[in-house]
């Protein structure tokens, strides 16, 4: 049995419940921005961003937890609740109510959380990892933060592949997949072949912002061709006149979408 189910179990019995002690550590509010994989280590990430100064805070979790947030980002309903939906539902069984979540440490590259919940009038915090806390926090709608310690000891992602020129002028970043990330993203592999590179990051009032590319968009197709590679998608882009539109065709939540923009003359 998972630590947070089992207890969750110990607190419906009323057994070795604590009370909530105070925060005196400063928190900030984040929100989840997406799931990529680490190209070093094949790694799922989940990038959370500070609400007002949209500071990163990136950090690696397993391949379940990384599958269970992103279908509850893309609102996917499966037949049968998984661990995490199990937990939403003991909660509203018993009558408790998530307050918040928080990232409270970083010790050797490994980050911490808690759960704090009311049951009975009650207050409680519970130990949790990050991944399993931001995926009930999800399904709860309860919100997310992390402490200042915790943004200012974050560590950086690198996507391993810096954008080219025509990318810095749309204003997006893309990285190739992965068998984890098609998985992930709902993207097919046709015949054992991976099609499409993942929008990693979109400038906000950039032409791809504008023209309502999203960040985890998963861009399979430009005017018709299919794209395999970032380097194959940014060679293309070097081809376009600036201030000629161009199509692609992007996956978004299962679904195909198509977008026409133009690099700013």
């Amino acid at each position: 049995m998972k630590p947070i189910v089992l207890a969750l179990v110990v607190l419906a019995l009323g057994i070795g419940s604590r009370s909530l002690a105070a925060e005196n550590e400063p928190t900030v509010e984040v929100t989840v921005k997406t799931i990529v994989v680490d190209p070093f280590t094949d790694t799922p990430v989940v990038l959370l961003e500070s609400a007002k100064d949209k500071k990163a805070l990136p950090i690696w979790i397993g391949m379940d937890e990384a599958a269970s947030i992103a279908l509850e980002l893309k609102k996917v309903s499966m037949p049968r609740p998984n661990a995490h939906d199990l937990i939403r539902n003991i909660l509203q069984g018993l009558g408790a109510a998530i307050q918040r979540i928080t990232i409270t440490d970083i010790r050797n590259d490994i980050y911490y959380a808690t759960i704090s919940l009311r049951l009975k009038g009650l207050d409680y915090s519970i130990d949790s990892r990050p991944s399993d806390a931001i995926a009930v926090a999800l399904r709860t709608k309860a919100p997310i933060y992390a402490t200042a310690k915790v943004l200012a000891n974050a560590k950086s992602l690198s996507l391993g592949q810096s954008p080219g020129e025509s990318q810095r002028l749309l204003g997006l970043q893309v990285q190739d997949l992965t068998p984890e990330l098609a998985g992930l993203f709902d993207v097919p592999i046709k015949g054992g072949v991976l099609v499409g590179v993942l929008v990693a990051e979109v400038v906000a009032g950039s032409p791809a912002s504008d023209a309502g590319i999203q960040r985890g968009d998963v861009i399979s197709k430009v005017n018709e061709k299919s794209v395999q590679k970032t380097a194959e998608l940014e060679s293309f882009l070097q081809t376009v006149k600036k201030g000629a539109p161009f199509k692609l065709e992007v996956i978004r939540k299962g679904k195909t979408i198509a977008i026409t923009m133009a690099l700013p003359s």
